[in-house]
């Protein structure tokens, strides 16, 4: 299942971009008072990864959408919403990562700082004589961001940064996942924009 989803990301991903490299965007600085149908990039679909500092082989894969809806010549405000998922021998899970962010900067490469919460709900202890998982537990954690991010219209998206996450629910019933209330992390998405 994994495997089909990446590989339609993917081929969405390649068809996109051959149709944008078939018309001239070329990258213009945003006009001080900016009109989103000609000089703001709009949406963005990607993937991040999340690493853990002190768990280096854990870390929180999403998919995620991310919309600018204000634009103005030195920043940019975005929301994104996503699908969170990992998957252990013992361990699985599915969640919602939503953020607000703050893009600072009047060209592609920007300073990006952001606030949001991420919704997880954890299946584990996998039970092989009865074939599922035997406790299920929900966790809320609230997320920061600080960072870089790289986005032109009709192009490729990246972004980098310092990614923390405060547990606010259930952090000490899946110690794999959070052992404590603060974790550190670093985060890195590639995707496309449109």
């Amino acid at each position: 299942m994994r495997t089909l989803i990446i590989s339609i990301i993917c081929s969405f991903l390649f068809l996109v971009h051959g149709k944008a490299q078939q018309i001239d965007y070329s990258p213009a600085p945003r006009p001080k008072n900016c009109h989103p149908e000609n000089s703001c990039p709009r949406n963005t679909i990607f993937h991040e990864t999340n690493f853990r500092f002190d768990r280096m082989g854990l870390n929180w894969n999403s998919i995620n959408w991310d919309h600018i809806f204000v634009c103005r010549e030195k920043y940019l405000i975005s929301m994104r919403l996503g699908v969170d998922y990992f998957s252990f021998s013992k361990i699985s899970s599915v969640g919602i990562p939503a953020d607000l962010n703050l893009m600072i900067g009047g060209g592609a490469l920007m300073l990006e700082t952001g606030i949001g919460l991420n919704y997880l709900y954890v299946y584990k202890n996998y039970d092989d004589s009865i074939g599922e998982y035997k406790d299920n537990v929900n966790y809320l954690g609230l997320t920061g961001r600080i960072g870089l991010r790289y986005e032109k219209q009709h192009s490729i998206f990246f972004r980098l940064g310092y990614t923390p996450m405060y547990s606010l629910i259930n952090y000490k019933k899946i110690p794999i996942i959070a052992n404590k209330k603060y974790i550190s992390m670093f985060g890195a998405g590639i995707g496309y924009t449109w």
